[in-house]
C-alpha cells in the first residue's frame, strides 16, 4: 500500500512540473532579452529601379543579429517597410508614386528587437510601373460603351478602372478589371448610343493611382442579330450533323435539346463548320450555350478551344481559305477549374448566362464587319473528336 501511494505522488508530482513548466515557457517571452542595440548596417550601396530599388550593404557583427528593417514613405500618406532576415545583404523597396529621390531608413534589428541607429540612405527611382502603363492607354467607343486599350510590357499586377457620369452627373466606376496581361482590351457596356463622358485610370498593388484618361464619345448601336436569317453553308471538309441534332437547331432560339451535333470522326482535325449570318454585321460579342441537360456541362463535345473566322463575301466553294479572316481565338471558362466531369452550381451557372443564351465572348473591336462564320473548334471539353451544342447567339450592328 505505501509503495502505491508514493507511486502516486511521484506521478503527481512530475505532472505538477510539466504544468508549471509549459505555463513558464508561455510567459517568460523571447530566451534572450537585453537592451543593447546592434550596430548600423554599412557600405550602403543603391540600384535605382522603376517604381523602386535595391539596396546592398555590409552587416553588423553583432551575434544576435536578426534582421535588417527598412521603412520608407512611398507618397504623401503611405510608409511601407521591408524585412530581410541576417543572412542576406540585400533588401528590395518599391511602390514609389512616383520617379523623384526618397529617404529609405535601414536599421538592423537583433533577437531582443532592439534597433541599431539608422542609416539614411537616398533612392531615386525612375518612372513606376502603372504610369507607364497610363500613358499608353486609349479609349475608344465600342458597342453599347467603350473600349480600353493599354500595354503592360512587364506584366505588372494592376486594375484598370472604368468611370461614367452617374445620373447626378458625377464620375463614378463603372468596371474594374483586375489583369498582368501584356497587351488589355477591356469593355465597358449597357449604354445607349448617345454622347457621354468616359474616364480610365490605372491602380498598382500599392493603391497608388495614375491621373485619369477623359473622353467623350458615342456608344455604338449594339442589337442581337436575326437568327431567323441564319443559314447553314457547307464547304469542303466540313463535319456534317448527327442523331438528328441538324445545325439549325443551334439558332432556333429554343434553349433545350436538340441542338447541333456533328459526327465523331468524320473529317480530319481540326472540326469546322461554316453558316450564313444572312446580312453583313459589324459583330460586338457571342454567345455559346453548351449541351447541359444530363450533365454533359464541361465535357463530352462542348467545345472549349476554338478559333472563329469571317467573310464578308461569299466563300469560294473549294473550301479555301481565300476571303476568310479571323475574328479571335476564344477559350471557354470553367470558374471551378475542377477536374473532368466535376462541377459547382457556379460552373452550371457561368455556362447558362445571366439571360440563358451561354457563356459570352467578345469579338474585338477592329474585327471588320461580315456575313459568313467559319468555326473551327481545336479542342472540346471531353477531349473527342466531334461538337455540339444548344445555341449561338451574335450581337453587332448590321447599319
Amino acid at each position: 500500500m505505501k509503495q502505491t501511494y508514493s507511486f502516486l505522488i511521484l506521478i503527481l508530482g512530475i505532472m505538477a512540473f510539466w504544468s508549471c513548466s509549459k505555463t513558464d515557457m508561455n510567459t517568460q517571452g523571447p530566451i534572450e532579452k537585453d537592451g543593447t542595440k546592434p550596430g548600423a548596417v554599412s557600405n550602403v550601396k543603391v540600384e535605382n529601379t522603376p517604381g523602386g530599388a535595391v539596396i546592398t550593404y555590409s552587416l553588423p557583427a553583432d551575434e544576435d543579429l536578426q534582421y535588417v528593417l527598412a521603412e520608407y514613405a512611398i507618397n504623401s500618406t503611405t510608409t511601407r517597410q521591408a524585412k530581410t532576415s541576417r543572412f542576406n545583404d540585400t533588401i528590395r523597396v518599391d511602390g514609389f508614386i512616383k520617379a523623384g529621390e526618397y529617404d529609405v531608413r535601414l536599421y538592423a534589428v537583433d533577437r531582443s528587437e532592439n534597433r541599431s541607429d539608422e542609416t539614411v540612405v537616398k533612392v531615386k527611382p525612375s518612372t513606376p510601373p502603372y504610369r507607364k502603363i497610363a500613358s499608353s492607354l486609349t479609349l475608344n467607343n465600342d458597342f453599347g460603351g467603350v473600349n480600353v486599350t493599354f500595354e503592360n510590357p512587364g506584366e505588372d499586377k494592376i486594375a484598370l478602372v472604368i468611370l461614367s457620369k452617374n445620373t447626378n452627373g458625377e464620375l463614378e466606376p463603372i468596371e474594374t478589371f483586375y489583369t498582368q496581361t501584356k497587351q488589355g482590351s477591356f469593355s465597358a457596356r449597357g449604354y445607349d448610343p448617345v454622347k457621354r463622358l468616359f474616364g480610365v485610370y490605372i491602380k498598382d498593388r500599392f493603391n497608388n493611382t495614375s491621373d485619369t484618361l477623359l473622353k467623350e464619345m458615342s456608344p455604338f448601336l449594339e442589337k442581337k442579330l436575326d437568327k431567323s436569317k441564319f443559314r447553314q453553308y457547307i464547304l469542303p471538309n466540313d463535319q456534317p450533323s448527327a442523331y438528328d441534332w441538324e445545325m439549325r437547331y443551334m439558332w432556333d432560339d429554343k434553349t433545350g435539346e436538340p441542338g447541333f451535333h456533328t459526327l465523331q470522326g468524320a473529317a480530319p482535325s481540326p472540326h469546322r463548320f461554316t453558316f450564313d449570318l444572312g446580312a453583313v454585321a459589324k459583330l460586338s460579342r457571342f454567345k455559346i450555350l453548351q449541351r447541359i441537360d444530363g450533365g454533359w456541362q464541361y465535357q463530352h463535345g462542348n467545345p472549349q478551344i476554338f478559333n472563329l473566322y469571317g467573310s464578308a463575301v461569299i466563300p469560294n466553294s473549294s473550301g479555301s481559305w481565300d476571303g476568310w479572316i479571323k475574328l479571335g481565338s476564344f477559350l471557354s471558362k470553367k470558374p471551378s477549374g475542377l477536374p473532368l466531369g466535376q462541377t459547382t452550381n457556379e460552373d452550371i451557372v457561368y455556362a447558362r448566362g445571366s439571360d440563358g443564351l451561354g457563356e459570352e465572348f467578345l469579338i474585338p473591336i477592329a474585327a471588320p464587319a461580315i456575313r459568313y462564320i467559319r468555326f473551327e473548334q481545336i479542342k472540346n471539353w471531353g477531349n473527342t473528336d466531334f461538337f455540339h451544342a444548344l445555341e449561338i447567339t451574335f450581337w453587332g450592328n448590321t447599319q
